[in-house]
C-alpha cells in the first residue's frame, strides 16, 4: 500500500524487517524486558551462530566494529612508534582506532576498477616499523588475497581483515574474515546485516581470541538511554520510509528525529575530530544482540538479492561508455553491499536521480570519511593517493539492497541513462 510512497535507496537503513521492529519495540514499550536490555543470553546465542556461519574459533561480539578493530589492535600489542598500512579511500574510524593505540596509519592507494587496496603498491611504504596490514573488503569485493598475504608473509607482518562490507564474500572459496589474524565485521544500519549499531570479531588463534575475550569482558554496557535510542531507529525509520512522500510526513519525521537528537547519527561527532568518543569501546548490549542474531539468518538471503540486482546493472549499463562499471577480483564471490560506478558528473547524477524519487549514496566523497573529517588530523595527507581521492570524486552507490527490487533497479538504470 505505502510502496509508491517509499524512496528507492542505497542507505536509509535498508535491511529491517518487521520482525526486527518487533524486537526493538519489545525491549522498549514493554518494562519488564528493561532488566535484559544490557545483559542477557543473546550475546553468547549471537556468538556461537556467528561462529557457525563464518566456522571460526572465536567470535567476539563489541558495541561496533570500531571497538571490535580497536581491540585487536590492543591485543596485537600494536601501540608507539608502530605503523599499520590501510587503504585511502576509508572511513575515519580505522586511522582513528590507530592513532588511539599511540600507533601511525599509513595509507596506500587503492586500485580504480576494484576499489580495494593495490598490492602493487604495498612493499614501498613497508618500514622497519610496519607491523600490520589492515585489508579493506570494499562494497564487499575482496581483496586479492593470495598477493596480499605474499607480502605479508615476506615482511613477517599481521592481517587484521576489515569485513564491515563483506559479510559472506568469499575468495577462492573461503569467505573474507578467514585470512588473517583477526577480522571484524559492522552490524552498523546500512551494512550487510543491520542491528542499528555492534559488530563483532573472529580469529583463529586460541590465545589471540581468549585476549580480546578478556579485553571485551572488560568493558562497560553503553547506557541504557544509548540503548533505547538505538531501539528506537528501525521502528522510526521503517514508518518514515513507508511515508516518506506521503505530503513530506516521513521525511518530516526522519528529519526531525535527526535534529532533536533523538535518532543517533553514524559517526560522534568527536569522531570526526579525531577524539575518542565516551563510552568507547564498549559491548554489545543484549537487545541489540536479539536483532543481529534474527539479521544474521537472513544473510545468504540478503546477498542472493543483492548479486541479482547487481547483474541486472552490468548487463543493463555495461554499454554505456561514460560509466565505469566495478569488476570483480578474480577469483571472487563479490556480495555487492552497493553496487558503485564512477562517473564524470557525480553531483548532476545523484541530483537527477532524485528527482525521481531515487537516493543514491555517495561513499565516501572524500579519501577518509565522512566529508566533515579533517584529512590531516586523521593522518592522511592530501595527494598521496591519488587514486582515492579521483575514485570518492566520482563514485556513486546503485541500491541493492532487500527493498530495491528488479523493477526499482531499471528506474536507477532509466535516470543513470536518461
Amino acid at each position: 500500500m505505502f510502496k509508491r510512497f517509499q524512496p528507492i535507496a542505497a542507505a536509509l537503513a535498508p535491511n529491517y524487517t518487521f520482525r526486527d521492529v518487533l524486537i526493538a519495540m519489545k525491549y522498549v514499550y514493554l518494562p519488564w524486558k528493561w532488566g535484559s536490555l544490557k545483559r542477557g543470553n543473546n550475546q553468547d546465542k549471537l556468538e556461537l551462530a556467528f561462529k557457525e556461519f563464518m566456522d571460526a574459533r572465536y567470535a567476539i561480539s563489541f558495541d561496533s566494529a570500531r571497538s571490535g578493530f580497536f581491540a585487536i589492535l590492543k591485543c596485537l600489542g600494536i601501540g608507539e612508534n608502530d605503523e599499520v598500512l590501510l587503504q585511502a579511500f576509508t572511513t575515519v574510524a580505522l586511522p582513528n582506532a590507530i592513532m588511539w593505540c599511540k600507533a601511525t596509519p599509513i595509507f596506500v592507494d587503492i586500485d580504480e576498477k576494484t576499489f580495494n587496496m593495490d598490492p602493487g603498491l604495498i612493499e614501498k611504504h613497508i618500514t622497519s616499523k610496519t607491523k600490520a596490514i589492515v585489508v579493506q573488503h570494499t562494497f564487499g569485493n575482496p581483496s586479492d588475497m593470495d598477493r596480499i598475504l605474499s607480502i605479508a608473509r615476506k615482511h613477517n607482518l599481521l592481517i587484521i581483515e576489515d569485513c564491515a562490507h563483506s559479510l559472506g564474500a568469499e575468495y577462492r572459496g573461503k569467505k573474507t574474515g578467514t585470512f588473517g589474524n583477526a577480522a571484524f565485521f559492522s552490524f552498523g544500519r546500512d551494512k550487510v546485516i543491520s542491528a542499528v549499531s555492534g559488530g563483532i570479531v573472529i580469529t583463529a588463534d586460541w590465545n589471540l581470541g581468549r585476549s580480546i575475550t578478556d579485553f571485551r569482558n572488560k568493558l562497560p554496557y553503553p547506557s541504557d538511554k544509548h540503548i533505547f535510542r538505538q531501539l528506537l531507529h528501525p521502528m522510526i525509520t521503517t514508518k518514515s520510509l513507508k511515508l516518506y512522500n506521503f505530503f513530506g510526513i516521513g521525511k518530516f519525521m526522519m528529519y526531525a528525529m535527526a535534529k532533536s537528537g533523538i535518532l543517533t547519527k553514524a559517526y560522534d561527532i568527536n569522531e570526526k575530530k579525531n577524539i575518542m568518543p565516551h563510552g568507547f569501546p564498549a559491548k554489545m548490549p543484549n537487545a541489540l544482540c536479539e536483532i543481529a542474531l534474527h539479521q544474521l539468518k537472513l544473510a545468504d538471503e540478503f546477498n542472493d538479492h543483492r548479486a541479482k540486482i547487481a547483474s541486472l546493472y552490468t548487463h543493463r549499463l555495461k554499454d554505456e561508455g561514460e560509466l565505469s562499471l566495478p569488476e570483480t577480483t578474480h577469483g571472487a564471490k563479490n556480495i555487492f553491499l552497493w553496487y558503485t560506478i564512477l562517473t564524470e558528473n557525480k553531483k548532476q547524477t545523484i541530483a537527477n536521480a532524485k528527482l525521481s524519487n531515487i537516493f543514491l549514496g555517495d561513499w565516501f566523497p572524500a579519501p577518509v570519511g565522512p566529508i566533515e573529517v579533517d584529512l590531516e588530523r586523521s593522518g592522511y595527507r592530501p595527494g598521496s593517493c591519488p587514486i582515492a581521492e579521483k575514485v570518492s570524486s566520482k563514485c556513486v552507490n546503485l541500491p541493492t539492497n532487500k527493498n530495491t527490487s528488479k523493477d526499482d533497479a531499471i528506474k536507477v538504470i532509466n535516470s543513470l541513462i536518461q
